[in-house]
């Protein structure tokens, strides 16, 4: 039977098509984003290049230096991109080239999320000078175990921060020359592929067993407590950056001297000249930093937090850092005098089982590697020897209850600042973020930009 015309006609749809716009590049994602292994926008470029199967060279001088149009960019293209790539540093900074690269590089992948590649989020607070290396160095092992797995090859962020020198998922540090040419190799040439050297083109990745790898130069020659500091800087630095997505707004450059501020009047009592000498720094510098008359080098303020007991990230973000020092430096938490033990054999099947045992308890919290290790009365590195994954498992599962404790703080801050700001617009007052943090079970939750957006859509509704 032939339908009706009318029948057909109700098929149709006459209606265009909504086509969401394209991107004139590839719509690569980046790797890592809120987390301490973040890519570097240097690299993330690198993978663009490699995803089109052209040489980054290609890639910048037809793409982004016309996008660009700055002077540093056309001269560069001139001289074959020798000038820019002897720059390149400051593609992962926090200044106007990081800023100009992440633009067009957004507007040419429609991506929007490539300042968390670099440091511009922390330019008011961070320093340029010295922050970057002027190399590349990385992690063979980080390498050789992506390649296993058939993950994607690239170069955190982290790795290219001059003070980060180790390696905190492997722990090991962090190699400077090819193992293949022994040369240093530069952070962007005209063939700049992730895991390769752009020398000789040999495979940078090395299997954690071969020992064949050239690191640091200093590494052999670091006492434990020289160890400690380097895994510590690497953390804190890894938390910072990871952080960063997560941030309601960038701290202000007056948040370091409030902070300084306050730890000099909790430790020394004021005392600017006693603080300086507890910090092993000069007298005058520290005075310029809490006055708020010059910013401190990363390596320098890291120091000044190592001392306090506090991460970089609470001491440049923290509303007030005085609860987290009077914390950390109460007489009972001080370390004590521990007499010298001779070191015990170690017991192989013992710890195996109690690595084991660990990862099966749903403690909550569950252990870090370093409580284990203080459990079972061996140090830390000597049971990662032996058992390399069961302790990067502990690791993980105990990062994973620290990122899920965050989220679920976020949105319970959230809710307590919806129902504080209702309280407060019954009553007819104005629900400011000053009353509303005085009510808040944790209020440095506010510097996240979910609680933020709850505050401010409280403050929309507010009548009149």
């Amino acid at each position: 039977m032939i339908p009706e015309p009318q029948s057909i006609h109700e098929l149709w749809d006459l209606e265009k098509p909504i086509i969401p716009e394209r991107s004139c590049l590839h719509h690569l994602n980046p790797v890592g984003v809120g987390s301490p292994l973040v890519e570097s926008l240097t690299s993330y470029v690198s993978r663009l290049a490699k995803s089109h199967n052209v040489f980054l060279g290609v890639l910048i001088s037809r793409e982004l230096a016309p996008l660009i149009e700055k002077v540093y960019v056309k001269t560069s293209a001139g001289m074959g991109l020798r000038a820019l790539f002897n720059r390149a540093t400051a593609l992962n900074g926090t200044g106007i080239m990081a800023k100009d690269f992440v633009q067009a590089l957004e507007k040419l992948t429609l991506q929007k999320n490539l300042q968390f590649l670099t440091l511009l989020f922390w330019a008011d607070v961070i320093l340029p000078k010295e922050l970057f290396r002027d190399n590349k160095s990385w992690c063979s092992v980080c390498y050789q175990e992506w390649n296993l797995l058939q993950k994607e090859i690239y170069d955190p962020l982290l790795w290219t921060i001059s003070i980060v020198k180790f390696c905190p998922q492997h722990n090991k540090f962090l190699c400077e020359r090819c193992p293949n040419c022994q040369q240093k190799i530069s952070l962007l040439t005209w063939k700049t592929q992730p895991g390769y050297c752009s020398n000789c083109g040999g495979w940078l990745g090395k299997n954690s067993s071969t020992t064949s790898y050239i690191e640091s130069p200093d590494s052999k020659y670091l006492s434990k407590k020289e160890l400690q500091w380097e895994t510590w800087v690497a953390q804190v630095i890894g938390e910072l950056i990871a952080s960063t997505p997560y941030l309601a707004s960038a701290p202000p450059k007056e948040n370091i001297a409030k902070s300084l501020g306050r730890a000099i009047e909790i430790v020394t009592d004021g005392n600017i000249a006693a603080f300086a000498s507890l910090v092993e720094l000069p007298k005058n510098t520290v005075w310029m930093w809490q006055k708020g008359k010059a910013l401190p080098q990363v390596d320098l303020l890291l120091k000044i937090c190592h001392f306090l007991g506090v991460s970089l990230l609470d001491f440049l973000t923290s509303e007030d850092i005085g609860n987290l020092i009077k914390t950390i430096l109460n007489p009972s938490q001080q370390r004590s005098r521990r007499t010298r033990i001779s070191p015990k054999s170690f017991d192989y099947e013992q710890v195996q089982d109690a690595l084991v045992a660990v990862l099966a308890n749903d403690e909550i919290p569950p252990l870090t590697m370093k409580e284990v290790a203080q459990r079972l009365g061996y140090d830390r590195r000597t049971i990662f020897q032996h058992f390399p994954e069961l302790c990067r498992d502990i690791s993980a599962k105990y990062l994973n209850y620290r990122k899920a404790l965050r989220l679920k703080n976020i949105e319970l801050s959230c809710k307590e600042v919806q129902e504080i700001a209702v309280i407060l617009c019954n009553k007819g007052v104005y629900p400011t973020e000053k009353l509303v943090s005085k009510s808040m079970t944790k209020p440095g939750y506010l510097r996240y930009k979910g609680v933020r957006a709850t505050l401010q859509q409280a403050q929309s509704n507010f009548p009149g």
